[in-house]
């Protein structure tokens, strides 16, 4: 799996569920969502118009974990500058930095009941980089566990919970 893609998937899935987190986050600010397997379709540079298809089993109970660990890491890559929702829009400003060079975008999640969303990625330009929409399907099928992410082609390629 590509840096690219893997980068990508990860960021989306942070982002979807913990980037609209505010600067004096509360783990209790976080989307709720229907349990079990959400689908994601995923468009982002490099990917020749093609969007990247991955599912990942997951949980309110999940999330929270997700958005803990991932803010109690004093080494996260990430930091938000700005949180602001309206009803069932989220929209914040974050600034990542990877190899050295920080990079801000703008996201805005436009959340369907819990069971839906879209997220926009925009450069500061305010040109779309990065779309993602995101369904709850199914139940979890039998031998997925919570966390499990899988790819493209089907297979679960990481479990977000384990480090």
């Amino acid at each position: 799996m590509t840096l690219h893609w893997r980068l990508g998937l990860c960021l989306g899935t942070l982002l979807a569920y913990h980037g609209a987190i505010g600067d004096t986050p509360g783990v209790d600010d976080i989307p709720d969502v229907k349990e079990g397997l959400w689908e994601s379709n995923t468009q982002m540079p490099g990917t020749n118009g093609k969007a990247i298809h991955s599912t990942m089993c997951t949980s309110n109970l999940v999330n929270r974990k997700l958005y803990e660990q991932t803010h109690k890491n004093p080494n996260r890559p990430c930091k938000v500058l700005h949180y602001e929702r309206s009803g069932a829009v989220l929209t914040s400003e974050t600034e990542c930095t990877f190899g050295g060079k920080p990079t801000r975008t703008k996201s805005v999640t436009t959340l369907s009941g819990n069971t839906a969303y879209r997220l926009e990625t925009r450069k500061p330009d305010g040109t779309i980089e990065t779309v993602i929409e995101s369904k709850w399907v199914s139940a979890c099928p039998a031998g997925m566990k919570l966390g499990d992410v899988t790819g493209p082609d089907g297979k679960v390629m990481m479990n977000m919970l384990t480090p």
